[in-house]
């Protein structure tokens, strides 16, 4: 098995524009990174996160989801328990010393550093995980950087914000009400939001044509690291790209161009024909 020095993923990072003061969103799938020399098995999520602290510094920040799905079915979610059901690493690292959680009961955010309170707001409740003031949209004002490892851009749930800042009205905010149980103890009786697809599965993302144009023009970066690979891309110049790429047609992020969408309407979701 291959395995990589610390030092060299440190390097890795600064190769890709990671950099000192800067804030990251990783989205990781860890087990593909390998072994990293002088740690076990177990000390690998210890070792990658200091290297990515090493890499930004101690006014840098670092945010990973902690995304579970549950709120629909129990209406009635505990944010200081809650697990992420994203896999071991960031449910791992939910649990570490001075990490701070979002409101929201199915896509809450942690991070770790200076500023991440005032980006995820652990002490309000976040009824709208995509919107206007939500915690992506600070992420994005904050220009965080985009980190993929070993994965593709088809988990980046920043761009369902994205798609919410653009108007695309393929999505919808469905509603779901219940209580949520904050960080600090306190509960939000009330409405939480989720900017999603029909259930029906009438049309889905397909971010595999967004990806490649960004690695072909060079805005997402890329690199080899251990067995696997990083991309990362500033959440602002995806941002733009993303409302450059859908501007001649609403539905190139989509797998499919669909005839109808989807509105949810009296605790229904109608569709209705699409605006020629």
């Amino acid at each position: 098995m291959r395995s990589i020095s610390q030092e060299q993923i440190i390097a890795t990072l600064h190769s890709v524009g990671i950099n000192m003061n800067d804030s990251v969103f990783i989205h990781s799938s860890l087990f593909t990174l390998g072994a990293i020399e002088n740690h076990s098995v177990k000390e690998v999520p210890e070792a990658f996160l200091n290297s990515f602290k090493t890499a930004i510094g101690d006014n840098g920040n670092i945010f990973m989801p902690a995304f579970n799905y549950q709120f629909p079915r129990s209406r009635k979610e505990d944010l200081r328990s809650q697990e992420c059901v994203l896999g071991y690493w960031p449910e791992w690292f939910r649990q570490q010393p001075n990490v701070v959680r979002s409101g929201h009961p199915m896509f809450s955010i942690c991070g770790l550093g200076p500023d991440v309170a005032k980006i995820c707001l652990p002490k309000k409740p976040e009824y709208y995980a995509f919107a206007e003031n939500s915690t992506f949209s600070r992420l994005i004002e904050q220009n965080t950087v985009l980190v993929l490892q070993g994965i593709g851009l088809r988990v980046a749930t920043v761009i369902v914000q994205i798609e919410a800042m653009l108007g695309l009205k393929y999505r919808f905010n469905k509603p779901f009400t219940g209580v949520t149980t904050l960080t600090n103890g306190e509960e939000a009786n009330g409405t939480f939001y989720h900017f999603c697809f029909p259930i029906n599965n009438a049309y889905r993302e397909d971010y595999s044509k967004l990806e490649a144009a960004l690695l072909n023009s060079g805005i997402m970066k890329q690199a080899q690291l251990g067995r696997s690979f990083i991309y990362t891309i500033k959440m602002k110049a995806l941002y733009h790209f993303v409302k450059d790429f859908v501007a001649d047609n609403q539905f190139a992020l989509l797998n499919c161009n669909p005839s109808e969408l989807y509105r949810f309407d009296n605790g229904k979701e109608v569709s209705y024909s699409v605006d020629k």
